[in-house]
């Protein structure tokens, strides 16, 4: 089949259009997928895998929009996994050279999350990921 390459990067206006509106879940799924990214470096949008862990109930469940957008990992390309944890976890791989990367929202993250309010998807934006997650690579 011949395919045709898209090498354009999805904006986290992007992720809201395919959403339906920019939440605070969605632009923590998005800053994850760009993290994955710019850690693993995958060669093209088949070469990243990612493993989503968390609660599937609403809002938890957009952070996997935001991580299709950014990633490129979709449920249609299998290359997206989604499994039921009380915990949230994105671990993605780089399937060419086999390097890992999981990322683990902080828990003062989370809890300005629940909160909620317009001021957190300000300052989400901004933010460096670094400051989103705990950040294990092998």
């Amino acid at each position: 089949m011949d395919l045709i390459k898209v090498k354009r990067k999805l904006s986290l206006e992007d992720a809201a259009a395919f959403h339906g509106h920019k939440g605070p879940w969605l632009i923590l799924g998005y800053k994850a997928g760009e993290r994955a990214i710019a850690v693993l470096k995958p060669a093209d949008e088949k070469d990243l895998k990612c493993l989503i862990k968390c609660p599937m109930e609403l809002p938890y469940t957009c952070v996997i929009d935001g991580v299709q957008v950014s990633s490129k990992c979709t449920l249609g390309k299998l290359n997206l996994i989604v499994k039921e944890s009380n915990i949230i976890e994105l671990i993605f791989e780089n399937r060419s050279n086999g390097s890992k990367l999981s990322l683990r929202p902080k828990r003062k993250v989370i809890k300005a999350l629940l909160k909620g309010g317009r001021e957190i998807i300000a300052s989400l934006e901004e933010a460096n990921p670094c400051e989103l997650f705990e950040e294990e690579r092998g």
